[in-house]
């Protein structure tokens, strides 16, 4: 029989990391700044109040010349002792953990989407962990960091455990990215050619993504989940590099286009203040009244139609033409038509839907 050795005592991560600081001089007010985290949140990860996960681990390991793997076996490490010692992590039934975890998540829906991979219904404590993890999160019961600083299209409404979950997904995949630096300018100019990019339809949208990745931006399509409202979102990662999230939301092509164009927009136009970690944008078709998803809206509207949208008729030879004139696809003009004239029946059966082809090429995720 093989004896199972136990620690006396395990200490949190954040207190090596502690003393990583304190050999090279710096405060925590300065690290927060190289990692572009709220000095808050630092704080709370050097105490051991907040967990370091992949995202944070890839962070410090870049900022000290460290491997993540280091900080997320320290991590683990003394996430196992506390919960083997302390005697409170085990006082929840199975019954009220499960119940704890449905709070927090979709767990149902994520499960079945294959974002909580390789861990069993059964094993409460992978699974509570794997929730921590999507959601960049100490414990199940804290809210994720991200939705704390959170700018919606629609104020009222607050962030609901299915954004949450679909967020923390889009950042998960995103972290996994490679991108340059970002560059503000070249992204001004790719935007500008996007529409030009897609011109033939959905199947161009494989270019978009490296071209984004090249500026800097990194860029994620994902199926919303049931419930969630969204079209799309732009986040900020640790470090302040910048990721777009689109959703497939009412399966049009010009609807996700004009989507992708507002979330570069929130960028160019120097939405995300460095205290704002997420724009959350609930319903782009509606007509907006708060003046910065008017000036995304503006923005991305100035990108499809550079010298403003003139059509001769509704009719579809007319529709043929203006695309050609703008150089962009026939639906970009058959939605601009349905929004200005609030008739969404309008060549409805040329608008081509999007799902399928990102499935067909590997994008959705």
């Amino acid at each position: 029989m093989t004896a199972t050795y136990t620690p006396a005592e395990v200490f949190p991560a954040g207190e090596y990391l502690r003393d990583e600081l304190d050999e090279r001089g710096w405060t925590v007010t300065e690290f927060a700044e190289i990692l572009g985290r709220p000095v808050q949140a630092v704080s709370e990860i050097l105490n051991g109040k907040k967990r370091i996960t992949t995202e944070t681990a890839i962070s410090v390991g870049d900022a000290t010349g460290t491997s993540p793997e280091l900080w997320l076996n320290l991590e683990t490490s003394y996430r196992l002792f506390q919960q083997r010692s302390d005697p409170d992590t085990n006082e929840l039934t199975p019954v009220a953990r499960r119940a704890r975890l449905r709070n927090a998540v979709p767990l149902a829906e994520i499960r079945r989407r294959g974002w909580l991979p390789g861990v069993a219904d059964d094993d409460l404590d992978k699974l509570e962990s794997a929730v921590c993890e999507l959601l960049d999160v100490g414990t199940v019961d804290e809210r994720p960091e991200f939705t704390l600083a959170a700018r919606r299209s629609n104020p009222q409404e607050k962030v609901t455990i299915e954004q949450s979950a679909w967020l923390g997904h889009i950042r998960q995949v995103a972290s996994r990215h490679s991108v340059g630096p970002f560059d503000l300018d070249a992204l001004k100019g790719v935007a500008a050619e996007i529409p030009k990019v897609v011109r033939e339809g959905p199947s161009e949208l494989r270019q978009v993504r490296g071209l984004l990745a090249d500026c800097g931006v990194r860029l994620v399509f994902s199926e919303g989940l049931r419930g969630g409202k969204l079209d799309g979102a732009v986040t900020l990662l640790p470090g302040g590099s910048p990721v777009i999230g689109v959703t497939t939301r009412g399966n049009r092509f010009d609807s996700l286009l004009f989507t992708l164009l507002h979330e570069c927009a929130h960028l160019t136009c120097d939405h995300m203040k460095r205290s704002l970690l997420l724009i959350i944008d609930n319903d782009l078709t509606q007509d907006e009244t708060d003046p910065i998803e008017q000036e995304a809206n503006e923005q991305a509207s100035r990108w499809l139609f550079p010298e403003g949208f003139e059509i001769e008729s509704a009719s579809m030879p007319a529709v043929m033409q203006a695309a050609d004139r703008y150089e962009v696809h026939p639906s970009v003009v058959v939605g601009r038509l349905q929004h200005d004239t609030k008739n969404w029946k309008r060549h409805r059966a040329d608008i081509p839907k999007v799902r399928q082809d990102l499935e067909i090429l590997g994008l959705l995720s």
